[in-house]
């Protein structure tokens, strides 16, 4: 097996220890998870969006080989007013127009900047299974969220970037932080190590 360290970047779907109740955050899990052959570190920062990802990787370590990115939520989050003026779900297209068109520009550039680095690269979706008390967000933030992940989507795929798919994973309320709730927690963080550990260090590796 090649020797690989892989390096998480984004935002608080991996840099979540603040949020797991002194139970091992997601790249704790990873380094538990990976092979004796394969080591891992984090430069991802909570609270940071598509455009903080050109500093973190600035500090990318000298053996990195593989750079995993998580980003998007907060970037997404921005738009979240637009919710109260949502009364089907036909609004999203109209409504979420302009933001969708920033959001893949800022993702190109995202990318550009990650692929530059010369690592093996993978992206991920964001999930869309967030536990919201508010009935309204329930309903319709997975709908807003799927409507960023077809841009996570096609944008990886016009750069051939795989892309792991967190919506697919994460699907439990047990998945989200108690202390809050668009944060995995232990559970969902040991679901988010396994997808990473499978596409990335297993037989399907690129």
């Amino acid at each position: 097996m090649d020797l690989k360290h892989l390096v998480l970047a984004g935002d608080s779907i991996f840099d979540n220890d603040g949020y797991v109740l002194g139970e091992a955050g997601v790249i704790e899990q990873l380094r538990c998870a990976l092979p004796s052959t394969c080591s891992a570190s984090k430069v991802a920062v909570d609270g940071d969006c598509i455009k903080h990802v050109k500093d973190q990787i600035a500090d990318l370590p000298s053996n990195a080989t593989d750079l995993i990115v998580s980003v998007g939520g907060n970037d997404a989050r921005f738009h979240s007013a637009l919710l109260s003026k949502v009364k089907h779900s036909n609004d999203l297209d109209a409504l979420l127009s302009a933001p969708l068109d920033e959001f893949a520009s800022d993702y190109r550039r995202m990318l550009d900047t990650a692929k530059a680095t010369g690592l093996r690269l993978y992206v991920c979706t964001i999930y869309t299974a967030v536990p919201f008390e508010d009935p309204v967000w329930r309903q319709f933030v997975p709908l807003a969220i799927n409507k960023f992940n077809e841009v996570i989507i096609a944008e990886a795929g016009a750069y051939g970037v795989p892309v792991l798919h967190l919506q697919d994973v994460c699907t439990e309320t047990s998945d989200f932080s108690t202390v809050s709730p668009i944060e995995p927690s232990n559970q969902g963080g040991q679901k988010i190590v396994n997808l990473i550990v499978e596409r990335v260090v297993g037989p399907r590796s690129a």
